[in-house]
């Protein structure tokens, strides 16, 4: 995990760059939102860190829909204790889970949507693929998955990275479509803007994707990062 920087809350930069955690997490909600998310279905945040996504998804979802794995789970009592207060928890009980072996059997549940925001940047090919096998497993009928990577040519060397953050590993896309075949899932690249990474859409068929032309109105200017 990234070092508290100076002048920072230590919660927000231990998730990235910590002025643009309203902004990120404003961006992945406005992604799910317009790719359907709604009150009820159930949402999974890969990767939920102090809640930068949490803090706006779990007020809107319906009770026990929102569903987070952090491996830290210090950083999630941080996002409830400065970001959105713990009455809030009792009412919409969401669940945590606090691995690093991408299991989800715990939840007991099928999810509509899961997203790992910057999660799989930071690793190599064998981690993408136990990940996106695991969502597969774990996907609702008619279920979306959105991850977002570096793109680059990916590395033989980097293939058992399992986790390498602050630094980055790169994957291309050929690469991308190749794991996500292994782990039974279709694929289309997403234009959604990210400052340094390029998202993805999967699913479990292909016809459950969105449409390029629902894509295309996907492509918007970028907001101010910084």
């Amino acid at each position: 995990m990234a070092r508290a920087m100076p002048g920072h809350a230590p919660h927000r930069a231990y998730v990235g760059q910590p002025q643009r955690f309203d902004v990120m997490g404003a961006s992945q909600f406005a992604l799910l939102f317009l790719l359907g998310l709604c009150e009820q279905h159930r949402l999974l945040d890969f990767g939920c860190g102090s809640l930068r996504l949490g803090r706006l998804a779990i007020p809107y979802l319906a009770a026990d829909r929102y569903f987070g794995v952090e491996p830290l789970a210090g950083l999630v009592e941080a996002g409830f204790d400065a970001e959105l207060g713990h009455d809030i928890r009792a009412m919409k009980r969401p669940r945590f889970v606090h691995n690093s072996d991408y299991r989800l059997d715990d939840f007991g549940q099928r999810f509509d949507f899961i997203i790992a925001q910057s999660v799989f940047s930071h690793t190599g090919e064998r981690a993408l693929l136990q990940g996106l096998t695991a969502f597969a497993a774990h996907l609702a009928p008619g279920g979306l998955i959105l991850v977002n990577l570096l793109l680059g040519e990916g590395r033989a060397q980097d293939a058992d990275i399992a986790w390498a953050y602050p630094a980055c590993v790169p994957h291309a896309p050929d690469q991308v479509e190749r794991l996500a075949e292994a782990a039974g899932l279709a694929v289309r690249a997403c234009p959604w803007p990210h400052p340094g990474l390029a998202w993805f859409i999967l699913a479990a068929r292909a016809e459950d994707l969105p449409s390029p032309q629902a894509l295309g109105a996907l492509r918007v200017a970028p907001p101010r990062w910084d």
